[in-house]
């Protein structure tokens, strides 16, 4: 019994829905087979883990049919017909995506049954609590167009020549193709890119085009999605500012996971714009992003990961807000996993000390950080170096440089172009140590200059590398 669909499915019953689960089996309307009802009662003395050594199928079949020999097939005659009940409370249970189905149900049969009056009254009622729904959810636009063609029907009994309710009833199911067509190019899209695959997404030059000619809806997730993959397929600081635009006026409006997933793919090309054209102004613009979304309570979709903690640290400390930065650790530290907390609270630390330009507790805490990913290891290392040398430790930065660069060649994780990018910071770093070190005056202008040129023709800028070197090249002059 314990193993049955019929206990792992009660097992999964709230203690309201048991409740109501068995007023439900003892209704005639539904069951009238008293054994049935007998089970029921039985059951729920066991629910809701149902591990009792006593639950048993002979103890099942006695507590139902009283004393006698052991039917099994009698047993499980009657708890099939309990399953289907299961099965039938569940159909009559709320939608969690959507009120609507009750009430769509109950205008369809009274269309049915030709009580076209009582079904148009009810109809007009409910469109006009659609027109005042201010938050229209993605289940909105569905509910909406099941609505509009219900009246449709009803309308082309009385006015058979009429366009009107047909331009409606279009409009209404254009909101909702459109939404969910776009909704689909950007997870197919995101697919792609993630797994290095290609995909045949049918018809994406055409519905670009067609999206390039202006907003194609007033729906505000759906200009998210069409904001969303311009910026994706597209790029461009116009369409990132278009999309940054819209997320803030309409973030109230939109569905949650939307706007998180929205808010994901603005940094990720504010990250783009900082780690490869090394674009200072997309420091401000991450900044707000995460500032945006943490004083919204938007921090995350689900679980808190650690390196996104980590993220919200170096966006705040790197715009040049450590009191924001030192918020958030006190808001998110206690939901960072036990075995990564050390790591992530001195990691912080250190960025918060390194921004402000306290260096020895920065060299201090990033000394304590050793994280298991690798990308967050280079970090680590990256900082060591840039703290060691701005303290003036230049025999420790030299070690730490050459350790570091025999292993970054080993690691498979870091892509050839950020490697290459860092092996180059490295190269730079030595030859600011040599020019800190050099007495020959002509000379030491020489390398200056050729040293200038070579940061300043950088093109990657991964982790802030550049404009750390470039930070260093002014405080020569």
């Amino acid at each position: 019994m314990k193993n049955t669909k019929l206990i792992k499915l009660l097992e999964t019953f709230s203690i309201q829905e048991m409740k109501k689960f068995r007023d439900f089996v003892k209704s005639p309307f539904y069951n009238k087979n008293k054994n049935v009802i007998k089970l029921t009662e039985v059951l729920q003395k066991y629910y809701p883990v149902f591990e009792s050594k006593k639950f048993t199928d002979e103890n099942i079949y006695s507590a139902v049919f009283g004393k006698g020999e052991f039917d099994y097939f009698k047993l499980r005659n009657i708890t099939s017909d309990l399953y289907n009940l299961t099965e039938e409370f569940l159909k009559l249970q709320p939608n969690p995506a959507t009120e609507f189905i009750a009430e769509y149900n109950l205008i369809v049969q009274l269309r049915l049954r030709k009580l076209f009056g009582l079904h148009k009254k009810i109809v007009l009622n409910l469109k006009e609590e659609f027109k005042n729904n201010e938050f229209k959810g993605s289940e909105f636009l569905y509910d909406n167009y099941l609505l509009i063609r219900e009246s449709q029907i009803v309308d082309l009994f009385e006015k058979p020549s009429s366009i009107t309710g047909i331009l409606e009833e279009f409009e209404s199911y254009y909101e909702y193709l459109i939404f969910h067509l776009l909704q689909y190019y950007n997870l197919l899209i995101h697919i792609s890119k993630d797994n290095n695959v290609k995909i045949d997404i049918k018809m994406i030059d055409e519905v670009l085009s067609y999206l390039e000619k202006g907003p194609v809806s007033t729906h505000p997730t759906t200009l998210s999605y069409q904001y969303l993959l311009l910026l994706k397929l597209r790029g461009g600081d116009n369409n990132y500012f278009t999309l940054k635009n819209h997320y803030f006026s309409n973030f109230d409006k939109m569905d949650a996971a939307d706007a998180y997933r929205a808010h994901m793919h603005m940094f990720g090309y504010c990250a783009d714009m900082y780690n490869l054209r090394g674009d200072r102004r997309f420091i401000n613009e991450g900044y707000e992003l995460y500032k945006h979304s943490y004083l919204n309570q938007r921090v995350t979709s689900g679980e808190l990961l650690y390196p996104d903690f980590v993220n919200f640290i170096k966006v705040f400390a790197r715009a040049g807000d450590a009191e924001l930065a030192g918020k958030f650790i006190n808001d998110y530290s206690s939901k960072l996993p036990e075995d990564q907390l050390e790591n992530c609270m001195n990691f912080a630390n250190a960025y918060i000390a390194h921004s402000i330009g306290d260096l020895k507790t920065a060299l201090t805490c990033i000394s304590k950080v050793n994280f298991p990913l690798a990308i967050l290891k280079v970090q680590v290392k990256i900082m060591q170096v840039q703290v060691c040398f701005q303290l003036g430790y230049f025999e420790e930065t030299r070690s730490l440089v050459d350790s570091f660069r025999k292993s970054l060649v080993k690691e498979e994780i870091i892509s050839e172009l950020f490697k290459n990018s860092i092996l180059d910071f490295l190269r730079s770093t030595i030859s600011l140590i040599n020019l800190k070190e050099e007495t020959d005056v002509q000379k030491k202008q020489y390398e200056f200059e050729k040293l200038k040129d070579t940061i300043l023709n950088s093109q990657l800028n991964p982790f802030g590398i550049k404009f750390w070197l470039e930070d260093r090249m002014y405080e020569f002059k």
